[in-house]
């Protein structure tokens, strides 16, 4: 099986910068991994340490079962693609495509029917005898995705490969991703920092910060029920609002306002007296006249389809998605939704859990 395990890896520079620390990870095989998180989490350097670019500092890394640690990255039987595209300037997308295996001695029938195969894939075919300066950055891109596709590596790595391409280019090629997994199902790792990348490419997700493991999980259970309120914030576009509550007399008290807590919920916060709420953008009911905590709009974004507003409740400042149209400076009221609230401690960030609903 093509499975990735690191158990207890380190990764530190000259014995004083740690990059990675202790990192215990299995990646099943031929599931699409992604790793998320901000620049310097150390997403890249797991991806180069599974590639064989980066040494490991202590630990052990497995592929498919053989410790990897000292075998050389041209014997690990990865294909990669990277940020950069990494083609040859002078050679056409058919040699450019065509090179690896010409190195490895594939014959030649087939590396035209492997790279025919690629190019159909991504629709390149009627590009196959162009230079790299005569393509678009998009055109580039699928290029190099091609070029990783026809080793049939049972291990496709990618760092950032869209982060190039503009939003439109992105969305198509989000789905040719996909679209490449399906094909022959490698374990696939894909390193992005773009939360939306990570929601629609990935069967699941590691979300990293400061080099540790925040969260894994399937896209729904990172939106649904984040782990803490790192990645409560990081995933969601707006993301989450989060903001500091008190609990008194049976009572969520936001500023001034108090509301009843539901009895369910009560089991969960327990005797805390400071928490953290949290809610999505998409999930606030506003209401004008009366409602559950006063609000006041201090800032609106047309989105077109929607109404993004920005205001203050309670002292949190907050956004949310909105159907109607707010002007600046417009009172409202914010209705609790029990089924769509989360709460945090409010000393260590951490999820409290949820009713058993």
């Amino acid at each position: 099986m093509n499975d990735i395990v690191f158990k207890n890896v380190c990764k530190s520079y000259d014995g004083k910068v740690n990059v990675i620390e202790n990192l215990n990870l299995t990646i099943p095989a031929g599931q699409r991994l992604i790793l998320l998180g901000p620049s310097g989490c150390g997403k890249s350097t797991i991806l180069r340490m599974i590639a064989g670019l980066e040494s490991i500092t202590s630990g052990d890394l497995y592929m498919g079962g053989v410790r990897v640690n000292d075998i050389e990255p041209g014997d690990r039987d990865v294909a990669m693609v990277f940020q950069n595209y990494a083609l040859y300037p002078h050679m056409t997308v058919n040699k450019n495509i065509q090179f690896g295996m010409e190195i490895a001695k594939v014959p030649k029938a087939e590396r035209d029917k492997q790279t025919d195969w690629a190019l159909e894939i991504l629709g390149l075919s009627e590009y196959k005898e162009r230079l790299p300066r005569q393509l678009s950055g998009g055109q580039r891109q699928r290029v190099a995705l091609c070029r990783a596709l026809v080793k049939k590596a049972p291990f496709f790595l990618l760092d950032e490969p869209l982060s190039n391409l503009d939003a439109q280019l992105r969305t198509s090629a989000r789905a040719e991703l996909v679209k490449i997994h399906e094909v022959y199902h490698p374990t696939f790792i894909y390193v992005t920092h773009d939360q939306i990348e990570a929601m629609t490419v990935g069967q699941n997700i590691v979300i990293l910060d400061k080099s540790i493991i925040q969260q894994m999980g399937t896209p729904d259970e990172i939106y649904n029920k984040p782990a803490n309120v790192f990645v409560a914030k990081f995933i969601g576009s707006p993301c989450m609002n989060v903001g500091d509550a008190r609990v008194a007399d049976g009572k969520l008290w936001i500023g001034e306002d108090g509301v009843e807590i539901p009895d369910d919920w009560k089991v969960i916060i327990g005797d805390r007296s400071r928490i953290k709420f949290g809610i999505r953008p998409e999930h606030i009911d506003f209401a004008e006249g009366s409602g559950d905590v006063h609000a006041k709009v201090t800032y609106t974004e047309n989105h077109g389809n929607k109404l993004v507003v920005a205001y203050v409740s309670g002292g949190n400042e907050m956004m949310a998605c909105l159907d109607p149209f707010y002007k600046l400076g417009d009172d409202m009221y914010m209705n609790i939704q029990w089924d769509k609230i989360h709460f945090f401690d409010a000393d260590t960030d951490k999820n409290i859990g949820y009713p058993a609903r």
